[in-house]
């Protein structure tokens, strides 16, 4: 035998047993995300105990290059929800960060060959809009504690726009419109291919909402109109049905948007 044949068998069998090393870590990483779902469902007060695992599915991912396979799609994109579900299992206290940003990247990855995929656009902007939820709860507080100290103030004092100060807002904005860019793409893409949900078309509107309140006028006007139409969409939509709050915003403010 030629050391050519020799050398090219062994290529082979080194493939082979690539190929079977990182279906094994595919198989491991979704039983993690399995585990990961359910902790989250029945038992959240024990979230911390698995965060090396969803570190060690990450680690594995990034070491048999699983992203660089445009045909795995499907599972790239339920292994990143699963992941990001972790991540921002309590987005108001704030995200797992790092989880949080390997999630981002991973979503960036699947774009650069399906830029207009509708999972991973709405993925995307799902994890930019959950990252403003801890900055816009202090918000949310500091405004509480400003109406308090108000009610005790001269009758001379006029209250400051809390939108236009304040590097909390500027935090939050710098959240919320990459977070309204990406649902806007999701639902361009969507409706090309007439599969827009009421899902979608509620989360597109409260990043709408939710830059509107920490933008000062007149941009805040833009992005609660817009929010209106949203949900307006989300209403008709076969099947759906709005939930209270948004079902009470559009009430609320349908009626002076045409």
């Amino acid at each position: 035998m030629s050391r050519r044949s020799e050398s090219s068998r062994q290529r082979a069998h080194q493939s082979k047993q690539t190929n079977g090393n990182s279906e094994g870590v595919v198989e491991q990483v979704k039983n993690a995300i399995t585990s990961l779902d359910d902790v989250l469902a029945t038992r959240p007060h024990e979230w911390e105990t698995y965060v090396p695992s969803a570190r060690s599915a990450m680690t594995g991912l990034d070491r048999i290059h699983f992203f660089r396979d445009p045909q795995r799609l499907a599972e790239q994109i339920w292994i990143i929800q699963g992941l990001q579900d972790f991540a921002y299992h309590d987005a108001d206290s704030g995200a797992i960060r790092d989880i949080a940003d390997w999630c981002q990247a991973a979503w960036l990855r699947i774009l650069r060959n399906y830029p207009e995929n509708v999972e991973a656009l709405t993925g995307l902007a799902s994890n930019w809009l959950q990252r403003a939820q801890a900055t816009l709860a202090q918000i949310h507080q500091e405004e509480g504690n400003d109406s308090s100290s108000q009610g005790s103030s001269s009758a001379g004092s006029l209250p400051r726009d809390p939108r236009r100060q304040g590097p909390l807002y500027v935090e939050a904005r710098g959240y919320l419109q990459p977070a309204v860019d990406f649902y806007t793409r999701a639902t361009r893409s969507a409706d090309a291919l007439g599969s827009t949900s009421g899902g979608l078309l509620s989360s597109a509107a409260e990043s709408q909402m939710s830059l509107g309140n920490v933008t000062g006028p007149p941009g805040d006007e833009r992005h609660f109109t817009q929010a209106v139409r949203l949900l307006r969409r989300a209403e008709a939509t076969p099947g759906y049905q709005l939930s209270i709050y948004m079902q009470q915003y559009l009430n609320d403010y349908g009626r002076y948007v045409s």
